[in-house]
């Protein structure tokens, strides 16, 4: 009888014990509690309304850079594509002002000054072409870096209700974190957000050759 008793205890103890423990859930919502104050316009009006836990398989320290590059990357590509457009609008002055026995000094002066425009141009054009071969190889050796494999923590969408910046209405959110196995720490994004950094690698991993790449952000440079 006593042995029962004795069993019956522990099992006691160990209800107790799970009962006090936080759940994911619940450490989650603590954490980004926590980290949505400096987020929020009005934190005291921070309320949330659903959370929803996953297994992360990701290296989320990439997440950063790889928006940093894409944004880099669509830069350079309006530098480019200004730059091409400045060398054939020389071109073209260069055709019209192009010298011969009848030119004016102002001719002459045309066809120098959109020589010198150019070369100058062209300069450019080498530098921003390189920067971005590299700025796509670092783009694509980050997402490779993302694939980790192994556990490595937990993925957190989770919804909530503010207040707006006038603090007259609540208006809901809706962020995904990305948080340390232990739920110590984490960083959060708006969902939009994310939405758009997935088809970035989704283009990245299916991309045949950078212009796939290239393409992509030429055709989405409002978005990100």
């Amino acid at each position: 009888m006593k042995k029962i008793i004795v069993t019956l205890s522990i099992c006691a103890v160990a209800f107790i014990i799970a009962s006090c423990t936080p759940s994911n859930e619940e450490k989650a919502e603590k954490l980004i509690k926590e980290t949505l104050k400096d987020y929020l316009y009005h934190p005291d009006s921070y309320e949330p309304t659903a959370t929803r836990i996953d297994s992360m398989f990701i290296d989320a320290s990439t997440i950063e850079p790889i928006m940093e590059i894409s944004n880099e990357i669509k830069d350079l590509i309006s530098k480019i594509n200004g730059c091409e457009r400045k060398i054939e609008f020389a071109e073209t002055a260069m055709d019209i002002y192009a010298p011969d026995g009848y030119s004016s000094q102002f001719s002459r002066g045309e066809y120098a000054r959109a020589k010198k425009e150019k070369k100058e141009t062209k300069s450019d054009l080498d530098k921003y072409s390189k920067k971005l071969s590299e700025e796509l190889a670092s783009l694509k050796e980050n997402v490779a870096k993302y694939h980790k494999g192994g556990f490595t923590g937990w993925a957190v969408i989770h919804r909530f209700k503010s207040l707006n910046g006038a603090g007259t209405m609540n208006v809901p959110g809706e962020m995904i974190f990305f948080c340390d196995e232990n739920f110590t720490t984490c960083v959060g994004y708006e969902s939009e957000k994310i939405d758009d950094f997935a088809k970035i690698l989704d283009t990245v991993n299916e991309a045949t050759s950078d212009e796939d790449i290239i393409d992509y952000f030429e055709e989405n440079r409002f978005s990100f």
